[in-house]
């Protein structure tokens, strides 16, 4: 196996520098291989190319993986995986990240806290699907904040409350990003009303554990308006809205008052039923 050493130059043994005496390192250049120039030379007559074939013509330009028309290895072997296309990459934001944006004054821990004072502040870089806050610098974060997020684990949200702060999570699509982060765009004419998140998505958001918007005055509100009212996040993980079928062959859900009273009362008599009558 060919080695080969880095030669030091002793700056101490040459010239100043001028104008008139630069030229590249030694080794800086290769000198040219002379082909065809005789036998005796070992690149002469096929020049070191062989006799006929594909290497022996002009530009022997071959793309990456093309071994000469047999079925090349990257289709021998199969398929494995995929890319889901439904995928939704957030913006990764660390605690210890924040925390030392509050310490820098770049943040104002006594104002409410959203997206846009994030992006303002270069927490995040480009936002095109939201923020989530992450937990890695839990530790040593020990401000107060009132944040609002796209999505949270729910280490930071524990991080955040033990520190007298809240966390929401709040849903936007992809114009709604637009209008909070870029209101300068939106001067002229009435703003676009804020979008409901699909019914998979709505889950995450109705979800308690994970301080949805939607269980906010507002969010009900706002679920009123698109004919949801009342709508909450049932045992089975799925979105019930009083009176509407979950799926096409449930009965239509209660109000979820009625539906607690139920799953008590179910509870109640699956436990008698556990005990057994005594004989």
């Amino acid at each position: 196996m060919a080695t080969w050493v880095r030669k030091v130059l002793d700056v101490s043994t040459h010239p100043r520098i001028k104008l008139n005496n630069i030229k590249d390192l030694p080794g800086a250049k290769k000198k040219a291989v002379r082909v065809g120039r005789g036998p005796g030379s070992g690149r002469g007559k096929t020049c070191g190319r062989g006799h006929k074939g594909q290497g022996q013509r002009n530009k022997m330009n071959v793309r990456v993986g093309f071994e000469g028309g047999q079925t090349p290895f990257y289709r021998c072997v199969p398929k494995h995986g995929f890319k889901n296309k439904f995928q939704v990459k957030y913006e990764p934001l660390n605690l210890g990240k924040l925390q030392q944006l509050v310490d820098s004054g770049r943040i104002d821990a006594a104002q409410p806290i959203n997206m846009y004072a994030l992006h303002q502040a270069g927490a995040v870089g480009r936002v095109e699907h939201g923020i989530k806050l992450l937990a890695d610098g839990a530790e040593w974060f020990g401000a107060k904040l009132n944040i609002e997020v796209s999505k949270a684990s729910r280490a930071a949200i524990d991080a955040i409350e033990q520190q007298g702060g809240t966390v929401t999570t709040a849903y936007y699509n992809r114009l709604g990003l637009r209008v909070l982060l870029k209101p300068e765009k939106f001067e002229e004419g009435p703003l676009p009303r804020r979008a409901l998140p699909k019914r998979k998505t709505m889950a995450y958001y109705l979800d308690p554990d994970n301080r949805g918007y939607l269980l906010s005055p507002e969010g009900k509100e706002r679920l009123k308006e698109a004919g949801m009212g009342g709508a909450y996040l049932g045992e089975d993980g799925r979105v019930h809205v009083p009176g509407r079928k979950v799926t096409l062959y449930s009965k239509p859900s209660p109000p979820q008052e009625e539906a607690l009273k139920l799953k008590s009362q179910t509870s109640e008599a699956k436990r008698k039923n556990d005990r057994g009558t005594p004989v």
